[in-house]
């Protein structure tokens, strides 16, 4: 049965109870906040992500542009994102690092291929607003450091192939140890964005 985003959004407001008394939210690589509320290895995966106001952290080095091994589709629940897609072509501009996942954490090793990328999609998407960005395709997600935000994110078409990011010509390798975040917090902004979203969407607006 194909999941729609609209149907991840019914499930978080049906579970959520269940959902923020037993699932911890954890820090991502790229600096916010995701936790996995749903998952059918087969089918889908949801989850939700949250930019809290006036904290990041950020794996080190910093390197934001990456691509993904589904189809991404995300629906804003608060707050505003910066949506940024790209087109890469063989250059010098970005070495690609491959990225490995292990129990409680993931790392980048460097690859042989360097690219220049091109952004193709720049576009603010606010509260309410849907968007995609298809399996392979470069892209980062923007939040200013003073702001938060919350999003809704399926995840659908997996692939077999490994995720990449755009980084420099540094060391070979960089790990990254996911930490938790604090659950409360985590959890009551996206409890005010779920609501929040629901009385909007109610109202006929997208």
């Amino acid at each position: 049965m194909k999941t729609e985003i609209s149907d991840a959004l019914n499930f978080l407001h049906e579970n959520f109870d269940h959902l923020s008394s037993n699932l911890v939210p954890l820090w991502h690589p790229l600096g916010f906040v995701s936790c996995v509320i749903d998952e059918l290895p087969s089918s889908h995966v949801i989850r939700v992500h949250y930019w809290p106001e006036g904290e990041r952290r950020v794996k080190n080095p910093d390197w934001p542009i990456h691509t993904h091994t589904y189809k991404l589709r995300s629906l804003v629940l608060a707050g505003e994102v910066r949506d940024l897609q790209y087109r890469v072509r063989p250059g010098s501009e970005w070495c690609v690092y491959s990225v490995n996942y292990y129990s409680g954490g993931s790392e980048i090793v460097r690859t042989p291929h360097e690219v220049d990328a091109i952004a193709e999609v720049d576009e603010f998407r606010r509260s309410g607003n849907h968007y995609e960005v298809p399996r392979g395709v470069y892209h980062q997600t923007l939040v200013p450091h003073e702001q938060s935000a919350a999003t809704l994110v399926l995840l659908t078409d997996h692939g077999s192939d490994t995720p990449k990011v755009l980084g420099s010509k540094l060391a070979e390798r960089y790990p990254y140890d996911r930490t938790p975040f604090d659950r409360h917090q985590f959890w009551g902004g996206i409890r005010d964005a779920m609501e929040y979203q629901l009385t909007y969407a109610g109202k006929g607006r997208s």
